[in-house]
């Protein structure tokens, strides 16, 4: 594990450099914003830089803290996350952090402890946690990385000094994007779908999100053509990422809204989605349209909270009421 600051954190790197540097650093920070802005990577740079022992401006990945680093098992580093993808992070790791935070460390330094994300601690987690926050061990400066501060608990928010991330410019964002893709023609529309952030661009990027969305398109046309029914699409897209469908035929509803207002502005373009995005305008008047939004959106986010739902009864209900929309 070995990570250098982006291009667009230049201006917090530096005032988090100058406090190190004065020894003025907090306890604890906050790191927030989107996700997909590269928190988590500025948090893991951050804490390669302090256990550096070249004292320079960036890890210089060539000394022992570097090397164990790039490991991954710096024994005075430690990184806290859910046990599996969208679980809750509990009380038993936040009770081993606790231990972690009070011992001294093992090369001399700094113990840093990352939190990502803190969101996911559940109440007796969070509540565990105060008691270092309040009381950290000599040297101890924890990092908690958040995609939604606003789901964590007050008190914890309160004991930590806020470092906002903002998404890049496009132009800057792009840029850096393009440089880590096979081929750029996909960069623009990548950044789109990920709302700006490049982390998560490049995240779709590698996880084949472009053609995922291709297969939908086409699904859902072929549904409008009569090719498939409802039941026969659900079956198709069983077992995927549910909240990724959810999210994207939400967002064609929306795009359908603006299509009628104001034409092809606005909506992220390309001539299959343009095709589809146009026939729902034509076929649907707004109000149905915002209300099918609505209701997937809200479906979505029961998904998101762990709630259990029968997501092939979700889906073919979704795809009839898409159906029914053009009928």
């Amino acid at each position: 594990m070995s990570f250098q600051p982006l291009p667009w954190h230049d201006e917090l790197w530096q005032m988090m450099m100058a406090s190190a540097r004065q020894g003025a650093l907090a306890h604890a920070f906050l790191l927030k914003g989107v996700s997909g802005v590269g928190k988590l990577h500025f948090a893991k740079a951050f804490a390669g830089m302090l256990l550096c022992e070249a004292n320079g401006n960036e890890p210089c990945q060539r000394c022992k803290g570097c090397s164990l680093i790039q490991a991954g098992n710096h024994p005075d580093l430690l990184v806290v996350e859910p046990e599996e993808t969208g679980r809750p992070i509990k009380i038993g790791q936040v009770r081993a952090l606790n231990d972690f935070a009070q011992k001294t460390a093992q090369q001399g330094g700094r113990r840093i402890i990352i939190i990502n994300p803190a969101e996911a601690m559940n109440i007796n987690a969070s509540n565990a946690l105060l008691k270092s926050l309040e009381e950290p061990g000599a040297e101890t400066l924890f990092l908690l990385v958040s995609h939604r501060a606003a789901d964590m608990l007050p008190t914890i928010r309160s004991r930590c000094q806020v470092l906002s991330f903002a998404t890049p410019g496009k132009e800057q964002a792009l840029s850096w994007l393009m440089d880590k893709l096979d081929d750029s023609r996909d960069a623009g529309l990548l950044l789109n779908l990920a709302s700006g952030s490049p982390l998560l661009a490049y995240a779709f990027f590698g996880q084949g999100t472009l053609k995922l969305r291709r297969d939908l398109i086409d699904s859902v046309g072929a549904l409008f053509k009569g090719e498939l029914t409802p039941v026969e699409v659900a079956k198709e897209w069983q077992g995927r990422d549910y909240v990724q469908i959810l999210e994207w035929l939400a967002s064609w509803l929306e795009d359908s809204v603006k299509f009628k207002l104001s034409g092809e502005d606005g909506v992220i373009k390309n001539d299959d989605l343009i095709k589809l995005i146009g026939y729902l305008a034509g076929k649907s008047d707004i109000r149905q349209l915002i209300e099918l939004r609505d209701l997937l959106v809200a479906q979505r986010q029961i998904l998101l909270s762990g709630g259990n739902l029968n997501t092939l009864l979700v889906l073919e209900g979704v795809f009839c009421r898409y159906l029914g929309l053009v009928l």
